[in-house]
C-alpha cells in the first residue's frame, strides 16, 4: 500500500490536470489507472459552490485499501477545486452518491455546507479533513 500510495498522488495530479485542458471541469479517478490491485472510479456528477456529488459503484464492496484510496480522491478533488479541507457522507445501502463538502475554514460546519444532504449517521467524523494532513498522507505534492 505505501508504494501504490505515491503513484495514486501523480496519477490523480495528472487527471486534475488532463481534465483541466480537456476544458471538462469535473473531477474523475480510477484506482486501476493508478496501478491499484482494486477497482475504484471516482466521478464527479455535479458541483456546487461548497460540495461536490460524486459516483463510487462499488463504494460498499470497497477493502480497506479501497477506503484509503478513496481518502486520497477526496483529497485531490479538494486540491483541484481550491479547498483546504473536505468532508464526507456516505452513501446509504443501494447508493454509490458520495457528497464531498469543501471548505478552506477548519471549523466549518458540514451541516451548513452540505444542508439537506448531510445525514449524521452516514457522515465520516465530525469535523472537516485538513488536506494538508491528507495530502501528505497520499503522498500527493502541493
Amino acid at each position: 500500500m505505501q508504494r501504490t500510495l505515491p503513484r495514486i498522488a501523480a496519477l490523480a495530479s495528472l487527471v486534475c490536470a488532463v481534465t483541466a485542458a480537456q476544458g471538462v471541469p469535473l473531477f474523475s479517478a480510477s484506482s486501476k489507472a493508478q496501478g491499484a490491485s482494486f477497482d475504484l472510479v471516482v466521478t464527479e456528477t455535479q458541483r456546487l459552490p461548497t460540495k461536490s456529488y460524486l459516483t463510487v459503484p462499488g463504494f460498499h464492496e470497497r477493502t480497506a485499501p479501497g477506503a484509503r484510496w478513496l481518502m486520497c480522491a477526496y483529497t485531490a478533488l479538494a486540491m483541484e477545486r481550491g479547498f483546504s479541507h473536505w468532508f464526507v457522507v456516505y452513501p446509504p445501502e443501494g447508493s454509490s452518491r458520495v457528497v464531498v463538502g469543501l471548505s478552506n475554514s477548519p471549523g466549518a460546519s458540514p451541516l451548513l455546507l452540505l444542508g439537506s444532504d448531510y445525514v449524521q449517521s452516514l457522515a465520516v467524523g465530525e469535523q472537516m479533513m485538513p488536506v494538508e494532513k491528507m495530502a501528505a498522507f497520499c503522498g500527493i505534492k502541493r
